[in-house]
């Protein structure tokens, strides 16, 4: 992991902390993000996913994520894209690419970037 890489996790780390949410090792928020995956994260995930009541996963309920893991991140990714269960089409990043949103969701998830079904 480069330096930068090791920032931007650890900014989000402090980020995600001040919002009140888990930070554990060995989570997906230990996984290393881009500068601008980031930010788009910090900008548009955390709006719904760190926001109780929403009827979305949050951050950090392993309960949740641990259900959505079994569909695998293909069907996630796919979810994601087209929209589902309220979820907006493209999680509403319509200039994210699909490399970018397969990285968020498996940030989110915590599932690692080259899983499949």
């Amino acid at each position: 992991m480069t330096l930068p890489s090791r920032l931007t996790g650890l900014c989000l780390s402090l980020a995600l902390l001040g919002l009140g949410l888990p930070i554990r090792a060995g989570s997906p928020l230990a996984a290393p993000l881009s500068p601008r995956e980031a930010r788009v994260f910090q900008q548009i995930c955390v709006t719904c996913h760190a926001r109780p009541g929403l009827g979305v996963p949050l951050i950090g309920d392993e309960e949740e994520w641990q259900r959505r893991r079994a569909k695998g991140l293909d069907r996630l990714l796919a979810n994601t894209i087209e929209g589902s269960l309220g979820m907006p089409p493209l999680g509403t990043c319509s200039f994210c690419s699909e490399e970018e949103l397969r990285h968020l969701v498996s940030f989110l998830s915590g599932m690692p970037a080259e899983a499949g079904p």
